[in-house]
């Protein structure tokens, strides 16, 4: 891939991270159930939103004004990422308990990032419109960020090191499912589904 084809996700990844963390901490550190009213408020917003784009041809012109930088081509007439990701952040703590639901998150804020930005530049074995690239850049990522919040947040991330290489792993593969499965789902219903049983 071109370089201009990475290049043109750097926004996009920046909002994706930093919408993530937020979210992620927004949930747990907000005290039940005000953590749960405050994401699933910003869901229902997000779909609010994205049917009233497709309705309205003003609001779909103001929210290319305001976040047009962050879209990619089919979304502008269509819809975006932006309610299944919220959504799959309030399903993981509605579902989960804090420490499992912040955990099934990483996967789905870097993991699923950093794949889709090696497999633009790197990816050439392909398998249901992914790459084998891709997949190993996710893992690498999402275990990389476990070890690393391991060390500076021990009193969350404390499944040990076998458990969170594991946790990559499922990530890794519910990323890489094919559509119509949304990864925003898949990623932390699989991890948070995994994390709670193994623990």
């Amino acid at each position: 891939m071109a370089f201009s084809d990475i290049r043109s996700e750097i926004p996009r990844t920046f909002f994706h991270i930093l919408g993530g963390v937020f979210l992620a901490v927004l949930g747990y550190l907000l005290p039940a159930p005000y953590n749960l009213a405050a994401l699933g408020a910003i869901f229902a917003g997000g779909v609010v939103v994205e049917l009233a784009r497709r309705y309205s041809p003003a609001i779909n012109s103001l929210s290319h004004r305001i976040l047009g930088i962050y879209m990619r081509p089919h979304e502008r007439n269509g819809f975006t990422g932006f309610a299944p990701f919220t959504g799959g952040v309030f399903l993981a703590f509605l579902l989960f308990s804090r420490e499992v639901a912040i955990a099934a998150l990483v996967p789905l804020v870097f993991g699923d990032r950093a794949g889709l930005l090696v497999g633009k530049g790197l990816g050439r074995v392909l398998f249901w419109g992914k790459s084998l690239e891709g997949c190993l850049g996710c893992f690498a990522a999402s275990f990389a960020v476990y070890l690393l919040l391991g060390r500076l947040w021990p009193e969350v991330f404390s499944f040990g090191w076998p458990l969170l290489l594991a946790a990559s792993l499922v990530g890794t593969a519910a990323e890489a499912l094919p559509r119509p499965l949304d990864d925003n789902f898949t990623i932390p219903l699989a991890v948070g589904l995994f994390l709670t049983w193994a623990s």
